[in-house]
């Protein structure tokens, strides 16, 4: 009889064996998705993308400067007397910082590509130049550079499709409600703490400033419109209520674009009465009785600014904005529940401007409705001008895989 083995715990050799090293894959990071989205959406799939940036949230939150406001067409007034003085020095600084993520003097490295002008800032860490007065969020800037994927796909005229004529405006109208609930939802979620609802602020104020939002102003439902920058002026100030409540309304605190950003929504008001999105009527003399007009809300911006030191910078013309300002309007108590009346005018408006999509469906507001990729084949074969589907199986199918559709 051959001899008994030693029992090994296994069929292999009896012999000694080294175990086998564990391989634990890393789950798949997915950031939450909106129940605003349609089950195909490309912007479900491009808000998706955004959220990515959550995954390091060190990283996202992190501020860097730009040579110059987003929402500018072209350059400013200083590049002019920045060449010629760089011209003076000769081109070696053209040969640093040539692509995107390179490494600067101080080993700073970059979050973006740099922009045409010389010693360019854009996209570098905030400290490496830190008295420099344009200053954003990564996130703040991922959303931004997010919301002109939202205008292409709900722009039917990159469809080959007629539909209505104020099509293209109400799809910024659209775009700009799903600013107001991202806001919502960030507070919900308690994302970042109050750092993503500042993201979507930022985002807000260069988006509405640059030229892609500009036809919101095009709709035909002016008390629509009013209405919805009013909000916005609710949601921005409820935003500097809440930063006040945690001691973060000042020059040397944890939100560094502070400063940037409130001057930035003052230069709003001016652009939206230009526009006439907002009344342009003289502001009523403060009283006791009345604490706030939401047509001027720059007075509050200006309010918190003086009683809490903070200096205003960016826009060329923040001195001006300023002196037109009232800045010494009453500002709400921490004890307040719905400081600037946001929540009670969210609430409001989504009663008088929502609209269902369903015959039980309670009202909303935002969503996808314009957007073409949300569109069943036979409403987009309607609409279209040779009455095929402008999108083959192939793109439908990218979109379901969860990829985004970016402009070319």
């Amino acid at each position: 009889m051959p001899p008994k083995r030693k029992s090994t715990g296994s069929s292999g050799p009896a012999k000694k064996r080294k175990k086998a090293a564990a391989v634990i894959a890393e789950p798949k990071y997915e950031p939450p998705r909106s129940k605003r989205w349609s089950a195909v959406s490309g912007s479900a799939n491009a808000e998706g993308d955004y959220r990515m940036v959550w995954k390091d949230e060190e990283v996202a939150y992190s501020y860097i400067t730009l040579c110059s406001a987003l929402y500018l067409d072209s350059d400013d007034e200083d590049d002019d007397e920045d060449s010629d003085e760089d011209s003076e020095k000769g081109d070696e600084s053209d040969e640093e910082d040539e692509e995107e993520g390179d490494n600067d003097d101080d080993g700073a490295k970059r979050l973006g590509p740099r922009c045409e002008k010389r010693r360019c800032l854009c996209f570098k860490p905030l400290a490496s130049n830190p008295e420099h007065p344009w200053v954003i969020s990564w996130a703040g800037f991922k959303k931004f550079d997010n919301q002109f994927i939202h205008t292409f796909l709900r722009d039917p005229d990159n469809f080959s499709m007629s539909t209505f004529s104020d099509h293209a405006g109400y799809s910024s109208v659209e775009i700009l409600q799903n600013l107001l609930l991202d806001f919502e939802e960030a507070a919900k979620e308690k994302r970042g703490g109050w750092r993503e609802q500042w993201a979507v602020c930022e985002c807000t104020a260069h988006w509405l400033l640059h030229s892609d939002s500009r036809r919101l102003a095009t709709i035909d439902d002016c008390d629509m419109l009013h209405e919805t920058m009013r909000l916005v002026g609710r949601m921005f100030l409820a935003m500097l209520a809440q930063l006040d409540d945690l001691g973060l309304v000042g020059d040397a605190t944890a939100v560094k674009s502070l400063g940037c950003t409130m001057a930035m929504y003052m230069a709003l008001t001016s652009r939206m009465r230009a526009q006439n999105v907002i009344n342009d009527e003289k502001r009523e003399e403060y009283t006791s009785e009345m604490k706030f007009q939401p047509d001027y809300f720059e007075d509050a911006i200006l309010t918190y600014a003086n009683k809490r030191g903070v200096t205003l910078c960016g826009p060329d013309d923040i001195e001006e904005l300023m002196a037109q300002a009232v800045g010494d309007v009453e500002l709400p108590g921490k004890e307040d529940p719905d400081p600037w009346g946001w929540k009670a005018a969210l609430k409001a408006y989504v009663k008088e401007h929502g609209t269902s999509r369903s015959e039980r469906g309670a009202p909303r507001i935002g969503g996808d409705y314009h957007d073409i990729t949300a569109w069943s084949s036979t409403q987009r074969k309607e609409a279209s001008l040779t009455k095929k589907d402008p999108m083959a199986k192939k793109d439908i199918d990218a979109i379901k895989a969860g990829l985004v559709v970016r402009p070319a």
